[in-house]
């Protein structure tokens, strides 16, 4: 077992959760329907309570991931190609909206897409 495999024995295991890690627990409580207040965990805590709620079935399906956590405009991968995930959210929604669905973006330019399409549709 590494150390990554243990959150407890991180060096920075007792400083507060990342924004990143706020933003996951956030978005997998509201899928489980469970209260979880990330603030109030530190770093360590915070890794433990995502797979405690990656492993809780979910019972709100209609949970929506919110917005991005960081600005895609500052992505260092911005201009790499899209992923399998955004291209299939693009695909969905580009359809619902009665657009034609591009064959290649970018990482930043699906992020921006499909938050376009997310207003157009209501999905």
């Amino acid at each position: 077992m590494s150390q990554l495999d243990n959150p407890s024995q991180w060096a920075t295991g007792a400083d507060g959760p990342t924004d990143k890690q706020k933003g996951f627990i956030s978005t997998l409580a509201s899928s489980k329907n469970v209260s979880v207040d990330p603030n109030s965990l530190n770093k360590s805590e915070a890794s433990a309570k995502i797979s405690e709620l990656k492993d809780a079935p979910t019972q709100n399906a209609d949970a929506t991931a919110g917005q991005p956590i960081q600005n895609p405009d500052t992505w260092t991968t911005g201009d790499d190609k899209a992923t399998g995930k955004q291209m299939g959210y693009v695909a969905v929604m580009a359809k619902k909206a009665g657009e034609s669905v591009p064959s290649e973006m970018g990482k930043t330019h699906a992020s921006k897409k499909i938050e376009e399409l997310k207003e157009k549709t209501g999905m």
